[in-house]
């Protein structure tokens, strides 16, 4: 197994994850639409390629379309017809539809919208004018009737839906287009089946929003770290392919020293430890494993972490995000967390005009976001105590400490 840092992952290069990849499977194949639910770095990507495999194998077409460089509709369709067409979906409306958004895309970029608009299009050939979204509708009648079935995987939706709404402050064009995109989805699901996912919670910005009525028809399928089984099992394969004996003890101080084990972390880590041990590589020891972490948060490493401050606004609206600020810069002086009441007083020192009960409401918010996206652990008080707040992961702790505070 290659050691693949921040990258989708393939083939053998993709460790253990069977029975999610199984999981996941099966609920699309039983007819559901998914919304694939985890804080970044956890390997969504990977483990929606790997469904796709799975797809395949089982005579699917699967694409993978990423959307992260989209700003309008227009993107979002020619994105998305290009990814059908490259995987062999032949209906006779699909070749014009492509033809035609790349002249509107030229002509009028960012100003069709396809949310029940009703945007006249001329489709050429001599037929009658229809509008755009009535021909997406017969694109997928028509690839419901081919008998191909098809599974779309669309990445990092909210960050088109945060340029939606950029773009049209009033969240009439967001809406717009998310009640389409549900509509299409439920019409047509008899041989299309749909995977979305994204580094920020499609949950989380359409709660904020509240907008959760237009992911309604999703089912929400999780997932998580690595047990610590699995964990110690990636770190041992990794020094395989290495010529690095890692120890279960070794291995276990690693652990310690990350609290969070996702592949992200463990992969770093090792590529700093092996770093440390020359060539031909001499035995691990606890200090090498210790010395790979400290580097890790040393300012020439902070790109590694800079997406989780650099993309925390992302899904939040401008209160939640001032919250969410005040909340992580409190907890990362602490290593153990904070309390719920101590965490309270920060964000108030953020709202000092507003009532209190209404900044508990920003906070039990912004905490509960916090909590989906992997930034926190919520521990339970004792005998019905108040609730704590750490980090939950120690390197990411170390590194906003490091970048906010210190």
């Amino acid at each position: 197994m290659n050691n693949i840092i921040g990258q989708p992952v393939e083939g053998d290069d993709f460790f253990n994850r069977e029975e999610e990849t199984d999981r996941l499977w099966r609920t699309l194949e039983e007819g559901n639409h998914v919304l694939l639910l985890a804080p970044r770095r956890v390997g969504k990507t990977s483990l929606a390629l790997r469904v796709g495999s799975s797809a395949a194998n089982s005579g699917w077409r699967f694409v993978l379309v990423d959307v992260q460089g989209c700003r309008d509709e227009l993107s979002f369709l020619d994105t998305l017809f290009e990814k059908l067409k490259s995987i062999g979906v032949n209906v006779p409306v699909l070749a014009r539809l492509i033809a035609w958004v790349t002249l509107a895309r030229r002509n009028i970029p960012g100003k069709v919208e396809v949310g029940g608009f009703g945007v006249t299009i001329d489709p050429s050939g001599g037929q009658e004018a229809t509008t755009l979204e009535r021909q997406i509708e017969r694109l997928f009648s028509e690839m419901e009737e081919s008998g191909d079935r098809v599974l779309i995987a669309v990445d990092e939706l909210p960050v088109l839906l945060q340029a939606l709404e950029d773009g049209e402050k009033s969240g009439a064009r967001l809406r717009g287009f998310l009640n389409w995109f549900r509509a299409l989805r439920l019409r047509y699901r008899k041989n299309v089946r749909w995977l979305l996912l994204g580094s920020v919670g499609l949950d989380t910005f359409s709660e904020v929003r509240n907008l959760t009525a237009t992911i309604n028809d999703l089912k929400p399928s999780s997932l998580g770290a690595y047990s610590e089984p699995t964990a110690i099992s990636c770190l041992q394969v990794l020094g395989q392919g290495k010529g690095v004996k890692m120890s279960k003890a070794l291995c276990k101080v690693i652990l310690g020293e990350i609290g969070w084990p996702l592949p992200f972390f463990l992969q770093l880590v090792f590529h700093e430890m092996h770093a440390l041990l020359g060539q031909p590589p001499r035995r691990p020891q606890t200090k090498d494993a210790k010395q790979a972490c400290d580097q890790l948060v040393a300012p020439d490493f902070y790109k590694h972490f800079e997406p989780w401050r650099g993309r925390l606004a992302e899904g939040m609206n401008a209160e939640h995000f001032q919250s969410a600020r005040a909340v992580l810069n409190a907890i990362c002086v602490h290593v153990e967390g904070l309390p719920r009441d101590r965490l309270l007083h920060a964000v108030m020192r953020k709202f000092p005009q507003r009532d209190p009960d209404e900044v508990s409401r920003i906070l039990a918010t912004t905490l509960g976001q916090l909590e989906r996206d992997g930034y926190l652990l919520r521990r339970d008080g004792a005998a019905g105590g108040t609730a704590s707040y750490a980090f939950r992961s120690f390197l990411l702790r170390r590194y906003w400490h490091a970048r906010e505070v210190a």
